[in-house]
């Protein structure tokens, strides 16, 4: 999906559990908050849309209907907003601390049902943040694509650049980018100047814009500018005249026609940069001893993983034995079904073997599709 808005940006990520339609004190609030971002010069604003889910409402037992929370939230946003920013949709992460192919059309179907109502109401982009299991990322990514509309995506992680899920935010990037993300942020634990740190790595292999989030001071923001970010979501009532006139007196670091390092594959817990002398293990069949099979590999002068799939079971047991593996994984597969489940299931970037019978048309649109590298 390409991205279209002007770069660089401001943002401010609007959250208030309390909000409700009924409650006329709740929605002067929520307005006065717009109406402080816009005055500070806010080019988005992203309205209080991510604890307004199904499972929520019934927790606090509330009356409201899931799809008019949602539209009456972006339609107030929209309505302060006028042309003066877009309007972003805010949607949750799930929680899931580990990934199971399982689960994936479940997260698929939630986030396609929440963004296509956001979308209808008015939303320019989606937001997830603070997101946990890559796989829960790519569910989000296509049902935006489903959606046909930009997505955000953040995450926040440890100095090493981890989340409490254990995914690590290179290979995030470099597999979100594949899909079709419009930006990719991080926010680090250990303070600004660490995720300074981690973007100035992050910004050699990026082909979207860089998002950076939280409580900016001035001096923080064009630090992170310098280091490769171009899109700036502060916390709630953070953004200041002054932090916006720095952001938008930046130039822009994204150039979308720049060569960029991102010739790599992933697993959630790892981004592996390739080189033309791919040396693949012998091929490997998905069967219950997987993982041991894998793990033998350690002792092996290979530097990729090559999984032979017979079927729509085989690749959804490779991709629940996807963080077994420190090398990147080479799959092959002569029908179009089995290889798309391995593709939609598999948490991270795959290599694909070229030497199927698969006609190389249709072998091209699922690795197009699916972000996945043709060898």
């Amino acid at each position: 999906m390409s991205f279209s808005f002007s770069l660089p940006l401001a943002g401010e990520s609007i959250n208030s559990d309390e909000y409700s339609p009924a409650d006329a004190e709740s929605t002067v609030r929520l307005r006065k908050r717009y109406e402080s971002a816009l005055s500070a010069g806010a080019d988005i604003i992203l309205a209080p849309t991510e604890t307004i889910t199904h499972k929520r409402l019934d927790e606090v037992n509330r009356d409201e209907e899931f799809p008019e929370l949602c539209r009456d939230a972006i339609g107030l946003a929209e309505d302060a907003a006028g042309k003066k920013a877009y309007v972003g949709g805010l949607i949750a992460s799930s929680g899931l601390q580990h990934y199971t192919s399982g689960v994936f059309e479940s997260l698929y179907l939630d986030y396609l049902e929440k963004i296509t109502v956001l979308r209808d109401a008015g939303a320019d982009l989606i937001l997830l943040s603070d997101a946990g299991t890559l796989g829960e990322m790519r569910a989000a990514v296509f049902a935006a694509n489903a959606a046909d509309i930009p997505i955000f995506i953040t995450m926040t992680v440890d100095g090493d650049g981890t989340n409490d899920a254990g995914t690590d935010y290179i290979a995030s990037l470099i597999t979100l980018q594949s899909l079709g993300a419009a930006a990719f942020g991080i926010s680090c634990s250990e303070g600004n100047e660490e995720t300074a740190e981690l973007i100035a790595k992050a910004f050699p292999h990026a082909e979207i814009p860089l998002i950076a989030t939280g409580d900016l001071s001035e001096e923080e923001i064009s630090l992170l500018s310098e280091n490769g970010a171009d899109i700036f979501i502060s916390a709630q009532g953070t953004l200041t005249k002054e932090k916006t006139e720095i952001i938008q007196s930046r130039p822009c670091r994204f150039e979308s026609d720049k060569e960029k390092d991102s010739y790599a594959a992933a697993v959630d817990c790892e981004a592996f940069f390739l080189s033309d002398n791919m040396v693949m293990s012998e091929p490997i069949e998905c069967t219950v001893g997987l993982e041991e099979d894998i793990i033998d590999l350690d002792d092996e002068a290979v530097n990729s993983v090559y999984i032979e799939l017979h079927s729509a079971d085989d690749a959804t047991l490779l991709a629940d034995n996807a963080n077994i593996t420190r090398l990147p994984v080479t799959v092959h597969a002569n029908d179009c079904t089995t290889l798309e489940a391995a593709l939609r299931y598999f948490q991270g970037r795959l290599i694909v073997d070229t030497r199927c019978d698969i006609d190389e048309n249709e072998l091209k649109a699922l690795a197009g599709r699916y972000g996945a590298l043709l060898y």
